[in-house]
């Protein structure tokens, strides 16, 4: 139907090719970008949620507890078990771990989509999980920092970049071990 779905590390969505053409609705699990072609109702379906729309571009995450809706352009409704809301272009709506944060964006796109994973006000454990599904590799952090709010951005192709992006503005200090291991230490 035109419509297109970017899909982020980690990600995968899934759909009835048979039944597309009178239901357009499928199931994500992680986080996409999607552009959709006007026509009937498009329903995206996540453990976090629903989004609802006719025609736009939004960006979704679900990823555990963390659930997380971007409208770029047009309207979308998102209902949880929790809220309904509808979002502008420039919206956004995020529940982690059952608490509901509202923001705004000034992005047209989300970051990752051109090799960048960008936060504001997110969990640093969630910062990590993203490093993890982003370079594929482990990493062990044990300190007090893991639920504090971070606000910054890594880049996808230079690992040791990424490490002091996230790294360096929490005095955290990091060792590589072999290609797949990191481990963050408070200095």
């Amino acid at each position: 139907d035109n419509s297109t779905v970017i899909l982020n590390a980690a990600s995968e969505i899934k759909y009835h090719k048979k039944n597309w053409d009178d239901e357009r609705a499928l199931q994500l699990e992680g986080e996409a970008f999607f552009k959709v072609a006007k026509g009937k109702k498009f329903d995206v379906k996540t453990s976090g949620g629903i989004v609802s729309v006719l025609g736009t571009q939004f960006s979704i995450k679900q990823r555990d507890t963390y659930f997380e809706v971007i409208c770029y352009e047009g309207i979308v409704q998102v209902s949880t078990g929790k809220a309904a809301k509808k979002l502008i272009a420039g919206d956004t709506f995020r529940m982690d771990a059952g608490v509901l944060f509202s923001a705004t964006t000034s992005d047209a796109a989300p970051q990752w989509t051109g090799n960048m994973s960008s936060f504001k006000s997110v969990r640093f454990s969630q910062v990590l999980e993203e490093l993890e599904r982003q370079y594929n590799i482990s990493i062990t952090y044990n300190g007090a920092k893991q639920t504090q709010f971070f606000t910054g951005a890594f880049v996808h192709d230079n690992l040791e970049n990424a490490l002091q992006a996230v790294s360096t503005p929490l005095g955290l200090t990091h060792t590589i071990e072999g290609t797949k291991n990191v481990t963050l230490v408070d200095q």
